[in-house]
């Protein structure tokens, strides 16, 4: 497939759509900065009595299980309304939850409205890599869905160094945590006002029978002025449209993606790609790092400043990540990210215990190089590889379900594992990382057996790789698929698989 070259209109449509992105990474980080403030805990009486570990646990836990509905919810939302209009709603939730949040005035309050925050969260984190899909070049889709990514880590590392400043701000009556929440209102509020004047996913308008429309929107897209009959995006638009006409005789309930096999298959793959990433402990360790810190001696400066270290290996890897996911390919740089976690969670773990055990100044920072060592593996190849990947494996007319499934994974990854880690690391310690290292070792085996590499396709050639009926038209001459399978040009149209119970 011929490169062509992107152009500023793509760009800022990812990078708008992509404020969504940077929604999440910052409400996702800025909690666990606002539990290593001072005047935070004593508001919340997060530090007072048996309790304080479940009151943790539970502002994690509440938000996350927010984010696992509003996933699934997004799903019925950006098939029925559109893709643009999920993302507004999602957004919307964002502003409205994590305003208030910032203005509780009791923990019932507190909980009520980070719930609804997480419920926005998780629709925004289901749609926008998957409207960036829908409307990326197929051989920059990697860079292009990457921003998602990216946008992530930006919040993640703005949420850090956020929290880390207004550490120095005290009295105020609370501006040293209510400031820094009330932020995570302001990405969600551009991103209302920004999805608006975006365009709809071409391939959700012919979905709708609008093929004009879309039409119009696929030119836009891909115009170069090498091509002046865009003839390019004039083949992009008939492949859409003649994947379509394949796709619509086929049933796309719940029952169905996971009683047909090949759709089966990329539900498992989806929930292996985010459930298993976490199971790297990333998160925990980003939500809980302050915690974390202190257990290892640190003090409260030096907790949120590591903290914010942390965050900004992130940024710095997701940003390579994103740069040569296009060249180095999916299931590879899951493959090299997973098993670099592995390796480090393993040191951390021996660290950690030795620490315990002698409370050595060494042991100390031992455990907080394996951490970082840790989250550069997964920046530089894990974070933004798990979203280009799964929103691109699903064929056009269940990608929102698969997507919204996958997301709901992710999710309740998170709320198995942030509502267990603080009670699970005063009382067990070391041994939790026990958990995750058994665990990611058992989702490493699918991505060598299991995972087709997807680099390079057209969102519509994917479907050949599982065995999909695929249009027959090409964007560049051959295909990279034809290549790969050794077919030419000369077969119309690859033999389907007819699945049991298919008619």
């Amino acid at each position: 497939m011929a490169k062509r070259a992107l152009t500023k209109y793509n760009i800022l449509i990812i990078a708008f759509a992509a404020l969504g992105s940077l929604t999440f990474g910052y409400s996702n980080m800025i909690i666990g900065s606002t539990l290593g403030q001072p005047t935070f805990v004593d508001y919340f009486h997060v530090n007072r009595g048996g309790n304080a570990d479940k009151i943790t646990g539970a502002m994690n836990g509440i938000y996350t299980g927010g984010g696992f509905l509003g996933a699934l919810f997004s799903a019925w939302t950006a098939d029925q309304y559109g893709r643009k209009k999920t993302i507004f709603l999602g957004a919307l939730l964002a502003t409205i939850g994590g305003g208030i949040t910032a203005g509780a005035m009791n923990l019932a309050m507190f909980l009520v409205f980070r719930f609804v925050n997480g419920w926005g969260i998780g629709m925004l984190l289901s749609l926008v890599p998957l409207y960036q899909s829908e409307v990326s070049p197929p051989h920059n889709r990697g860079l292009m869905v990457g921003f998602h990514g990216v946008l992530v880590t930006i919040g993640y590392c703005g949420g850090s160094w956020i929290g880390f400043g207004f550490y120095f701000l005290s009295g105020l009556n609370g501006a040293q945590w209510r400031l820094p929440l009330a932020i995570q209102a302001i990405p969600p509020l551009l991103c209302c006002c920004s999805i608006l004047v975006l365009p709809e996913s071409p391939r959700w308008l012919i979905a709708q029978d609008r093929a004009e429309e879309a039409l119009a929107i696929v030119r836009r897209l891909h115009h170069d002025p090498k091509d002046p009959d865009d003839a390019y995006a004039v083949r992009e638009y008939h492949q859409i449209l003649q994947q379509h006409e394949i796709d619509r005789k086929f049933n796309v309930s719940w029952y169905e993606l996971f009683a047909k096999p090949s759709y089966r298959k990329r539900m498992i793959i989806g929930f292996v790609v985010l459930f298993g990433a976490q199971t790297t402990g990333t998160t925990v360790i980003a939500n809980y790092g302050p915690q974390l810190y202190s257990t290892l001696g640190f003090d409260s400066t030096l907790q949120l400043l590591l903290n914010a270290i942390y965050a900004t290996i992130a940024l710095v890897g997701n940003f390579f990540n994103a740069f040569t996911l296009d060249h180095v390919g999916r299931v590879k740089a899951l493959k090299m990210g997973w098993l670099g976690d592995l390796a480090c969670l393993v040191g951390e773990c021996i660290a950690l215990s030795v620490y315990e055990r002698t409370a050595s100044r060494p042991a100390a920072v031992a455990c907080v190089v394996f951490l970082f060592a840790h989250i550069f593996c997964f920046a530089f190849n894990i974070d933004v590889t798990t979203y280009v990947y799964t929103s691109e494996i699903f064929p056009n007319h269940i990608r929102s379900k698969g997507m919204a499934w996958s997301i709901s994974a992710y999710f309740a990854a998170l709320i198995v594992y942030l509502q267990v880690a603080p009670t699970a690391f005063n009382t067990i310690g070391w041994k939790f990382y026990l958990v995750f290292i058994l665990a990611l070792a058992a989702f490493i085996t699918p991505l060598f057996f299991y995972c087709p590499e997807t680099k390079g396709l057209s969102l519509e050639e994917i479907g050949r790789l599982f065995g999909d009926e695929a249009t027959d038209i090409a964007l560049d001459g051959p295909s990279r698929l034809d290549d790969k399978l050794g077919m030419g040009r000369d077969v119309e149209m690859m033999e389907p698989v007819h699945d049991e119970g298919e008619e």
